[in-house]
């Protein structure tokens, strides 16, 4: 029984993996004291969070940071959201 106990925990733990959304900035934006990184839309799943209102393309994503995230990174970089 400890033996089927501890396989089961491995096989638990050596399948279960870190998902990590990770984008490629394409464009910073700073809007009404406000950060974004602009990334393109099929980087990612399920994100809703797009700045229509604000004059950002359709075709774009994009993600509030807050202001040392976005002094840290530059357009090209990539981003994970941990």
């Amino acid at each position: 029984m400890r033996t089927l106990k501890v396989l089961l925990f491995c096989l638990l733990f050596f399948n279960c993996q870190k998902n990590d959304d990770c984008i490629t900035i394409i464009e910073k934006k700073y809007i009404e004291n406000k950060y974004y990184f602009l990334f393109e839309a099929n980087n990612i799943t399920n994100n809703t969070n797009n700045l229509q209102s604000t004059n950002i393309p359709d075709q774009y994503s994009s993600g509030q940071v807050d202001d040392k995230t976005y002094q840290s990174y530059n357009v090209g970089d990539v981003y994970c959201n941990n």
